[in-house]
């Protein structure tokens, strides 16, 4: 009876270990991190003329940045050889439309570049300094996002938006819609890849994409540069309360 017994419970652990499926743990992999890669701060100045503050993320062969003193935003490509920099903008106003194209060329060294720059179609030259910024070694995560954010621009347009599992939702006070998608490029470092729909806000309709990071001081913001072929915006928003 107690063979019986044995070789009923050997039976039953058999049945049950084909039946339950094996999970393989797959680790998601991201590329390592180039010397290019980083939250970039510094200025520049235009025939002489300055400075200009320029805040600039870099992840990979995309960058977007923003002046606010020289009231415009930009959405290009950089690409590093050896020490030597190279980078192309898209240059829009500020919360506008685009208005010129810009190259640059320098050398990057310890956390430091060094640049020259001319518009295409203005021809305006000038230089520019960028350091590396420690924000970029701080950990990025979705969670770090969840919540309630403000922001009201220059010219006092207020939003109001929230952020639950990656999903941006909101409007304006112009009652301008706003739906997107904020995604994790590598949770080692603080920047995040942002997408956005605007809709039921006339010339300013359409699809939208650029890059996001976070800074805390008192508050914190969350830094967005985002833009298309006929916009470019750049949005601080402030974090209020967590959902």
């Amino acid at each position: 009876m107690k063979v019986i017994y044995f070789s009923v419970i050997l039976w039953l652990g058999f049945l049950v270990g084909c039946s339950t499926p094996v999970v393989e743990q797959v680790q998601q992999t991201y590329p390592d991190k180039t010397e290019l890669d980083g939250i970039w701060i510094g200025s520049f100045d235009i025939r002489g003329r300055g400075p200009y503050d320029f805040y600039a993320i870099h992840v990979g062969d995309k960058s977007t940045a923003v002046s606010h003193k020289a009231k415009a935003m930009c959405v290009g490509q950089v690409r590093q050889e050896g020490e030597h920099y190279y980078s192309k903008y898209n240059l829009y106003a500020l919360d506008g439309s685009p208005f010129d194209y810009a190259r640059l060329t320098g050398e990057i060294k310890q956390g430091e570049i060094i640049s020259y720059f001319k518009t295409l179609n203005g021809g305006d030259t000038g230089r520019m300094v960028m350091n590396y910024s420690d924000l970029y070694e701080q950990p990025s995560s979705l969670e770090l996002l969840e919540g309630e954010w403000t922001f009201t621009d220059r010219d006092g347009l207020s939003f109001n938006m929230t952020i639950e599992n990656g999903v941006i939702q909101g409007k304006d006070s112009d009652d301008c819609q706003y739906q997107g998608h904020v995604s994790i490029i590598n949770p080692k470092y603080n920047a995040y890849s942002m997408t956005m729909n605007i809709s039921h806000c006339d010339s300013v309709n359409g699809a939208y994409e650029g890059l996001s990071y976070l800074e805390k001081n008192e508050a914190t913001f969350l830094r967005i540069d985002i833009g298309n072929e006929s916009y470019g915006f750049h949005y601080d928003w402030k974090k209020e309360s967590i959902i």
